[in-house]
C-alpha cells in the first residue's frame, strides 16, 4: 500500500509539474504571439503611412483573403453578355470534352463585338461600352453580387482598342487619346436614414492632360510595375516618333507620362508581374514565340526627367507551345494571373468538327504554374488542371477577339 501511495504521489507530482510546464509554455506562446501581433501591427502602420497620393494596394482589401474564382464574359446573349463563374469542380486533371455552361451569374446589356471593353477593378467587372440607351456604365460586384451604374467617361462612345489597368484604388482607362482615371469608391454614409446626412460624392473621372501624343490603337503590350502605381505601355508605328518602337510609363499617382525608351515590351496585350519569378509574364508577340509565353525583366520606375534607353530588358520565352495561333479555327487567347506563379490560359476556338462559319465556340482553360529550371529557362510545372466550356455566340458580328477572363 505504501509503495502504491508513493507511486500515486509521484504521478501527481509529475502531472503538476507537466501542467505547470505546459501553462508556462502556453503563457510564453501567448506573450510571443501578442508581441508578434504588436510587431505586425507596427509594420502595418508603417506601411500605411508610406502610401502616397491615396493609392491603396488591393492587397490590403478584404477580398484578397477570400477564395477567388475565374470569371468569363461570354457574348452568348442576344442583348449583350453573360458573366459566368468557373469553380473548382469544373476542372479536371486531364483535358475533357467541352461542357455547356449554363446559369450565368448575371447578364449585362452591352453592344456586341466589343467584349474587349470590359474591365476588372478590385471585385468589380465593368462594362465600359454598354447599350446606347444606358445612362451610365454597368458594374457588377462579384463579391456582393450587386449591380451599380457609374458615370461614363468621355471616351464612352469612342471605338478604339482600349487599355485598362487597375492601379491601387483607381482604374486607369486609355481609349484613343483619352486617358482617364476613375477615382476611389466614395465613403458609405454612416447615417443612411438621416435626412440631414449629405449624399456621398459619386464616382468621378479625371481626364489627364495634356493628351498623349499617340492613341491606344497603337499599343502592343502593357504591364503594371511592381511599385503598384506605374504602367509601362509599348507602342509601334507612331508617326509622331518616326514610326519607331517606343515604351512609355504612366504614373497613376502624379498623373504624368514619361518616355522610357526606344524599345518594345515582348508581350501581346497585358503582362503580369510575378514576385517569385521577379519578372513580367505574358503572351509572346514575336514570330519565333508564337503560341508561347515569355517573361521579361522589370526595369526600375523612371524618374520624370530620366533619359530614354535603347536596350530592351532581358527576356526569354517558354519553349513549350501553349496554344496554336493562326490556324483556321483559332479565335484568340488570354493569359490570367492567379498569384504565386500560377497562371490560367483561356483560348477560344471553333470546334474541330464544325465549319468555320459556325457560331459555336469552345473555351479551353488550362491552369498551370511557371518556374525557372536549373538552366534558368522558363518552364511550366508538371501539375495542371483543365476545363473546357462550349457556348454559342449570339451577336451577328463574328469579329476575332481574345476571350475576356478575370481572376477575382
Amino acid at each position: 500500500m505504501s509503495s502504491k501511495r508513493l507511486c500515486r504521489e509521484s504521478d501527481d507530482e509529475d502531472e503538476r509539474h507537466c501542467s505547470s510546464s505546459t501553462n508556462t509554455k502556453k503563457r510564453a506562446c501567448r506573450e510571443s504571439e501578442e508581441e508578434d501581433e504588436r510587431h505586425c501591427s507596427s509594420n502595418s502602420s508603417t506601411k500605411k503611412k508610406s502610401l502616397k497620393l491615396g493609392l491603396v494596394p488591393f492587397s490590403s482589401h478584404n477580398h484578397n483573403h477570400k477564395q477567388r474564382h475565374l470569371y468569363l464574359v461570354l457574348d452568348d446573349w442576344e442583348a449583350g453578355y453573360s458573366i459566368h463563374k468557373v469553380v473548382d469542380d469544373d476542372f479536371g486533371a486531364r483535358p475533357a470534352a467541352a461542357a455547356a455552361k449554363h446559369n450565368p451569374l448575371i447578364r449585362i446589356q452591352a453592344q456586341h463585338a466589343y467584349s474587349r471593353f470590359f474591365a476588372a477593378h478590385g471585385t468589380k467587372i465593368i462594362a465600359m461600352h454598354p447599350a446606347s440607351f444606358s445612362p451610365g456604365i454597368p458594374v457588377f460586384d462579384t463579391r456582393t453580387l450587386e449591380m451599380a451604374v457609374y458615370p461614363p467617361p468621355k471616351s464612352r462612345s469612342i471605338i478604339c482598342p482600349p487599355v485598362y489597368a487597375s492601379v491601387g484604388d483607381r482604374l486607369v482607362t486609355f481609349v484613343h487619346q483619352y486617358l482617364e482615371v476613375l477615382g476611389p469608391h466614395p465613403p458609405r454614409s454612416a447615417a443612411v436614414d438621416d435626412d440631414d446626412e449629405p449624399e456621398p460624392p459619386p464616382w468621378s473621372w479625371t481626364t489627364v492632360e495634356p493628351l498623349p501624343q499617340f492613341h491606344s490603337g497603337l499599343v502592343t503590350g502593357y504591364a503594371l510595375h511592381p511599385d503598384g502605381r506605374t504602367i509601362f505601355i509599348s507602342i509601334e508605328d507612331c508617326v509622331t516618333f518616326g514610326t519607331r518602337k517606343s515604351t512609355f510609363s504612366f504614373d497613376a499617382g502624379r498623373l504624368e507620362w514619361t518616355r522610357v525608351g526606344d524599345w518594345m515590351l515582348p508581350f501581346e496585350g497585358q503582362a503580369h508581374y510575378d514576385r517569385e519569378l521577379d519578372a513580367w509574364v505574358g503572351i509572346c508577340r514575336y514570330g519565333e514565340g508564337t503560341g508561347h509565353l515569355c517573361c521579361c525583366d522589370v526595369p526600375p520606375s523612371p524618374a520624370a526627367d530620366a533619359a530614354c534607353t535603347t536596350t530592351l530588358p532581358a527576356w526569354k520565352f517558354c519553349k513549350e507551345v501553349m496554344f496554336k495561333k493562326g490556324f483556321t479555327g483559332y479565335w484568340g487567347a488570354t493569359l490570367v494571373y492567379m498569384g504565386d506563379s500560377r497562371f490560367c490560359l483561356v483560348d477560344c476556338r471553333v470546334p474541330d468538327d464544325c465549319d468555320v462559319r459556325t457560331t459555336l465556340r469552345v473555351l479551353t482553360i488550362t491552369s498551370f504554374g511557371l518556374k525557372y529550371d536549373k538552366a534558368g529557362e522558363l518552364v511550366t510545372t508538371r501539375y495542371r488542371a483543365y476545363a473546357s466550356i462550349s457556348y454559342q455566340i449570339a451577336g451577328k458580328f463574328k469579329r476575332l477577339e481574345d476571350p475576356i477572363a478575370f481572376w477575382m
